[in-house]
């Protein structure tokens, strides 16, 4: 058995979606000062990588706490994506997947590789909406991205967001080391942070290979 790590570290100044407050994490205390030490932060809860609720964009909608587990945690397929220069992501990228109703789906797209640079935030693949309706059809549970949105950044309303949890499909953004997965099926697990009334959560996501 190989567990692999997907998730981001969480680290004062951090790349994160622009816009949003800076992340800030400091020990207030130390071991050779106090005799223990203790580490505060200051982040919105959609920094590194993270699971959305639907109550990020649906009125009313669930927020973290109340989701079960089992929309993050599961068998999941990956979905290799290769645009060639074009950012929106159609439903010909599903072509070839064995997706099942229930399927967890992780886009790997490379782009991890680029974190803390300027084209990981602003020029990263995006699903078009024929794609996120497309997987709602499908009865997917989740989709995982290696990059920072399903919305791109010049979007106004985003759409995708409001497709996948309007419609209770987890989002886990951020993913990191997909490549080192080296089999179409996997079994995954992002689970939230339960933070009461919140419209999203920090997760360790990881995969368990089974050889």
């Amino acid at each position: 058995m190989r567990i692999i790590d997907l998730s981001q570290v969480l680290e004062s100044g951090m790349p994160q979606y622009p816009g949003q407050p800076v992340a800030e994490f400091k020990q207030v205390s130390q071991v050779e000062s106090d005799g223990f030490q203790v580490t505060d932060f200051h982040a919105v809860v959609h920094v590194g990588t993270h699971c959305d609720a639907p109550a990020h964009f649906i009125q009313n909608g669930e927020t973290i706490e109340a989701i079960p587990l089992e929309r993050f945690v599961g068998e999941a397929v990956i979905v290799d994506v290769h645009l060639d220069g074009q950012r929106e992501m159609s439903p010909a990228v599903l072509e070839g997947a064995d997706i099942r109703p229930g399927d967890i789906v992780l886009f790997r797209t490379g782009l991890s590789k680029q974190w803390g640079t300027d084209a990981y935030e602003t020029d990263y693949p995006y699903f078009g909406e024929e794609l996120a309706k497309e997987l709602v059809e499908r009865g997917v549970r989740a989709v995982g991205l290696d990059f920072i949105s399903p919305d791109p950044i010049e979007t106004e309303n985003f759409p995708a967001h409001h497709i996948f949890l309007g419609n209770k499909l987890g989002i886990v953004e951020n993913l990191k080391n997909l490549e080192q997965i080296d089999r179409e099926r996997v079994f995954f697990a992002a689970a939230p942070l339960k933070i009461k009334g919140s419209d999203g959560a920090f997760t360790r996501a990881f995969a368990v290979l089974f050889d």
